[in-house]
């Protein structure tokens, strides 16, 4: 099946940003923080792939159905993922192992090929007294969540964005 057009994507992004700050301090709600730019990209591309299979726009899906989903987990996520970015890769990881942070402007696509992309593990500075080694480990980004696990965000935050849409179910 190959990925919708989606029409909302900035829509989602700007909600998934909104639930995504419920559950995290104000100041690590920024795109220099690991932690919500993954939660937030998990959200979006929940809440465009309910929103495009239910013809709603994705403001109009219901935190209880976005929680219903989020706890699921990583396959259900990547279930959903098909009709944003194709079947392939919707199931790939690392397809690019450089992708940037995802801007708003970016399509679904930019969103999950940075979700998918691995973290390797810190390189030891003394290797057998070979030079150091100055991997990029998170491109400069703080990271919280799974410190020093190098598996992609679509992987380990679906619990977390779960958490996320629950905090601001609360606050509701």
């Amino acid at each position: 099946m190959a990925p919708q057009q989606t029409s909302g994507w900035s829509r989602s992004l700007a909600r998934a940003g909104q639930i995504a700050a419920a559950a995290q301090p104000a100041g690590l709600c920024t795109d220099r923080h690991w932690d919500f730019v993954g939660i937030r990209g998990v959200l979006a591309v929940v809440l465009q792939a309910l929103a495009d299979r239910t013809g709603r726009d994705p403001e109009d899906v219901l935190l209880e159905e976005l929680l219903e989903h989020c706890e699921q987990g990583a396959g259900h996520v990547r279930t959903l993922a098909v009709a944003l970015v194709g079947e392939q890769l919707a199931h790939s990881v690392d397809t690019d192992p450089e992708a940037g942070v995802p801007a708003a402007g970016d399509s679904p696509v930019a969103t999950w090929l940075w979700l998918t992309r691995l973290w390797p593990p810190p390189v030891p500075d003394d290797v057998d007294g070979l030079p150091p080694l100055r991997a990029r480990r998170h491109d400069g980004m703080i990271r919280g969540i799974a410190r020093g696990h190098p598996g992609a965000a679509v992987d380990l935050l679906p619990g977390w964005a779960a958490d996320a849409v629950a905090a601001t179910l609360r606050a509701a």
